[in-house]
């Protein structure tokens, strides 16, 4: 489905026909980009090894690696110097059993996740120029702002994205849509596709958390 087909779903569903509708096909195309941003936060619908931002250029002594914003986590990391995936590590193990690992050089083996935000610090810091090439779970890469446009998930999970069009219209303060009942109907469905909304302190903890166990660290 494409925007012009999610506000057609939308309109069908609402019976909101009017002339002028009482939602906007601007507004509606904001909640259908609003759906698939929360649908990927909620499922890890997208995952992603071949877009630029999965091929980062490592500098030597910088050990210190920006991440796009749109990425919710990494599932795999690699380093071009190395044969082996790296390993994810929080601070708090690094600091348990190995104190000064910020001083430490050689080739890396893990990457420190909740080091800084948007960010992985490679340990230890390598020191020749590489390539870090990292699959990863994100949210999509475009807004839905016209009738063309269309999701980048996959389309058998497009018409859940009409009930969270419905959710937001029906939650608006307006005296010809808002209707709580409806509003909480619609949200319903779209969390029986999409799994309930984490809250920010969660998100933060699942993906700062090592996806698998935390290796001895020499």
């Amino acid at each position: 489905m494409n925007g012009g087909e999610l506000i057609a779903s939308y309109r069908e569903e609402s019976h909101d026909k009017a002339t002028p509708p009482f939602v906007k096909d601007a507004r509606l195309l904001q909640f259908a980009s609003e759906a698939e941003r929360e649908a990927c936060r909620r499922s890890t619908l997208l995952v992603d090894s071949s877009s630029a931002f999965c091929e980062i250029a490592v500098s030597a002594n910088e050990p210190l690696i920006d991440i796009d914003p749109r990425i919710i986590n990494i599932r795999r990391a690699k380093l071009s110097i190395s044969t082996y995936s790296l390993s994810p590590v929080r601070a708090e193990e690094m600091d348990r059993v190995n104190p000064g690992w910020e001083l430490h050089v050689g080739v890396p083996t893990t990457y420190v996740t909740d080091y800084q935000t948007n960010a992985i610090r490679l340990y230890p810091k390598q020191q020749v120029d590489a390539t870090l090439n990292i699959t990863v779970s994100r949210l999509p890469k475009n807004e839905i702002v016209d009738n063309d446009d269309e999701p980048e998930i996959r389309s058998e999970y497009h018409p859940a994205l009409v009930q969270w069009m419905l959710y937001r219209a029906y939650a608006q303060q307006d005296a010809d849509m808002f209707d709580p009942n409806k509003s909480a109907r619609a949200l319903a469905e779209f969390e029986r596709e999409f799994g309930k909304k984490a809250s920010g302190r969660n998100e933060i903890w699942q993906r700062d958390r090592p996806q698998i166990d935390t290796p001895t660290i020499a």
